[in-house]
C-alpha cells in the first residue's frame, strides 16, 4: 500500500512544482494486499503525483505475502529504494538494521512537517528507537479489531449470542456438530485460525494471558508467551480441537482464516479487521446469499477481563534509507505531509475530483470504476489519524454504517502491553528462535500430539533459551520508565 500516491487532489495545498524542472526520480517500495501489480502509464493517481510534485515513481510494490522476504533481500543486497515501508513494529530485524546505520533519523525533516507533526504524540513515541524517529507512522485506530461471527447460524441453532469464554465455546462446538449451513455435511466449524493460532488474541486475553506482558502483583513483568493463562487457552484450543471446533486444517491454513471465513466454513474470527468486512461479507454472499456477519463484544474471561489487543496506533512505518540525499528526503517528506493532510485524505477516499469520482447535488462524492481500476485503496498509507480509517469508504453506505459502529463499540476496549515499542537485546538475537519453539510446542499441544503438561517442558526451554534474559532486560526497562 504505497504511501507515496496519496496526495491532494486540489492544487490548494503547496506551490506547483517548475515545469522547466527535471522530475526527480524516486523509488518506492511497498506491499499490495493481493497480486496485481500497477501499471504506470494507465494509472490517473499515478499521473497526477508525478505532475503535482515533479517526480517521477519507480513503484516496486511486492504481494504481501512475499513482502517480508523481499524486503530482507533488498536490505542484504545493500541496493535500498529511496522509501520503504516496514509492516511491523517493534520488529527485531528492523531493530538491527537501525542499529547498524541502515535508516535515517528523521526528526529534522519530521519539523518541517507541520501536518505529520500534529499525529498525536504517543504514535511517534511507540516507534522510537533508542529515543530517535526512524519511522513515520502509518495511523491506525489504537484499537481496531472485532469479533465477527455468523448470526444466521446463530439463529438457525436457536442460539444466543455468546458473552463469556465458555458461551463461545459451546458456541463453536455446535457449529461444527449441528450442521448450521443445513447442507447435511460435517463441513463446519466454529473458530477460524491456523497454524501460528492467529487471530485468536481475545481469547488470550480472557484467560489472563496478557498482550505480549502481563504486569503481575508484585509489579514485575512476565512473558505472555509462558503465563498461566495461556496454558488454560492451550487447554481450551485443546478441548475445541478434539471436538472439530476448530478446522482440522490449520496446519495448512496460515495466513487463511479470512479465506474460511469467506469460503462459508468457518462461524466466527474472534480477532477480525474491522476494515475487512466489506470484503468478507461480500464473498460470503457469494456462497451463502442469506449469510449475516455480525460484530460482536469479545469474551468475557472468568476474572472478567475481556478486549482486544490494544496497538502502538501505528501499522509499522515509512522508512528512508540513510543513503538518500537530503534533497529527496525532503521531497518524499512533502509529499507524506501532503498526503496526510484533508485534501489528501478526501484524495484517498475519492481519488481525483472528475476523473475517480462525481459530486452529487449533496456535496458528497461517489467513486467510479476508475477509482478501483487505479487500486486507489492500495495506493494510500500517510492519512490523519482516525479511528473510522478503518470504514471502507467504497462500500455500500450499509456496510460503512456496520464498520462505524463497530469501531464505535471497540474503541474503548484496548488491553495493552506495558511495554509497547520496547525489545531487548536478547529478544533480537534469540526472538526468533523462541518464537519458533513456542510456535512448536503450541501447536502440538493443541492438536493433541503433546499433552498439555509439555506447557510445563516449554516453559523450562523457553527461559532457558534467552527467555529468562528477556524477562530481566525488559523488568530492567521498565523500572527505568516508572513501571507505567
Amino acid at each position: 500500500m504505497a504511501s507515496l500516491i496519496g496526495c491532494s487532489s486540489s492544487d490548494k495545498v503547496g506551490s506547483s512544482p517548475d515545469a522547466s524542472t527535471k522530475p526527480m526520480d524516486l523509488s518506492v517500495m511497498f506491499y499490495t494486499s493481493s497480486n496485481m501489480q500497477f501499471t504506470h502509464d494507465d494509472n490517473e493517481a499515478i499521473k497526477f503525483l508525478e505532475k503535482k510534485f515533479n517526480v517521477h515513481l519507480n513503484l516496486m510494490d511486492v504481494p504481501i505475502g512475499d513482502y517480508t522476504t523481499k524486503q530482507n533481500v533488498v536490505i542484504a543486497s545493500g541496493d535500498l529504494p529511496d522509501v520503504m515501508v516496514w509492516n511491523s513494529f517493534p520488529d527485531a530485524g528492523l531493530s538491527n538494521y537501525i542499529k547498524q546505520g541502515a535508516f535515517m533519523q528523521l526528526e529534522k525533516y519530521i519539523e518541517s512537517a507541520p501536518t505529520l507533526k500534529q499525529f498525536p504524540q504517543k504514535l511517534w513515541d511507540n516507534l522510537k528507537v533508542d529515543g530517535h524517529s526512524y519511522l513515520i507512522p502509518r495511523p491506525r485506530p489504537i484499537v481496531r479489531t472485532g469479533v465477527v461471527i455468523r448470526k444466521d447460524w446463530l439463529d438457525k441453532l436457536n442460539l444466543p449470542i455468546p458473552k463469556t469464554i465458555d458461551d463461545f465455546a459451546k458456541v463453536a462446538i455446535a457449529f461444527a456438530k449441528n450442521d448450521p449451513d443445513g447442507d447435511g455435511k460435517a463441513n463446519t466449524y466454529g473458530i477460524a485460525t491456523g497454524s501460528n493460532l492467529e487471530n485468536l488474541n481475545p481469547i488470550f486475553l480472557a484467560l489472563g494471558a496478557g498482550n505480549g506482558w502481563l504486569k503481575q502483583a508484585d509489579g514485575t513483568l512476565i512473558n505472555s508467551n509462558i503465563t498461566p493463562g495461556m496454558k488454560q487457552t492451550l487447554q481450551l484450543l485443546r478441548d475445541l480441537y478434539a471436538q472439530g471446533a476448530l478446522s482440522k486444517d490449520i496446519a495448512v491454513q496460515q495466513g487463511m482464516v479470512r479465506k474460511e471465513l469467506q469460503s462459508g466454513k468457518a462461524g466466527m474470527v474472534v480477532e477480525s479487521y474491522i476494515v475487512d468486512y466489506a470484503q468478507d461479507i461480500t464473498a460470503l454472499k457469494k456462497v451463502d446469499p442469506k449469510a449475516e456477519l455480525i460484530f460482536i463484544d469479545p469474551p468475557v474471561g472468568p476474572s472478567g477481563i475481556s478486549g482486544f489487543n490494544g496497538t502502538t496506533g501505528n501499522a509499522g512505518g515509512w522508512l528512508i534509507p540513510a543513503k538518500v540525499k537530503p534533497e529527496k528526503a525532503k521531497k518524499i517528506m512533502e509529499i507524506l505531509d501532503w498526503e496526510a493532510s484533508p485534501d489528501g485524505a478526501h484524495f484517498g477516499k475519492f481519488g481525483v475530483d472528475g476523473i475517480h469520482n462525481t459530486k452529487n447535488a449533496d456535496g458528497t462524492f461517489t467513486i467510479n470504476d476508475k477509482y478501483k481500476q487505479d487500486n486507489l485503496k492500495e495506493l494510500i498509507m500517510v492519512s490523519p489519524y482516525d479511528i473510522y480509517s478503518y470504514v471502507d469508504g467504497g462500500a455500500p453506505q450499509e456496510i460503512q454504517k456496520i464498520q462505524r459502529d463497530a469501531l464505535d463499540m471497540i474503541k474503548d476496549k484496548g488491553i495493552f502491553s506495558p511495554v509497547p515499542s520496547y525489545l531487548s537485546p536478547t529478544t533480537i538475537e534469540k526472538g526468533a528462535d523462541l518464537n519458533k519453539l513456542k510456535l512448536e510446542y503450541y501447536f502440538k499441544i493443541v492438536t493433541g500430539e503433546l499433552p498439555i503438561s509439555a506447557f510445563d517442558e516449554f516453559v523450562v526451554k523457553w527461559n532457558a533459551g534467552g527467555g529468562d534474559q528477556m524477562t530481566k532486560d525488559t523488568n530492567e526497562y521498565y523500572k527505568a520508565q516508572g513501571s507505567k
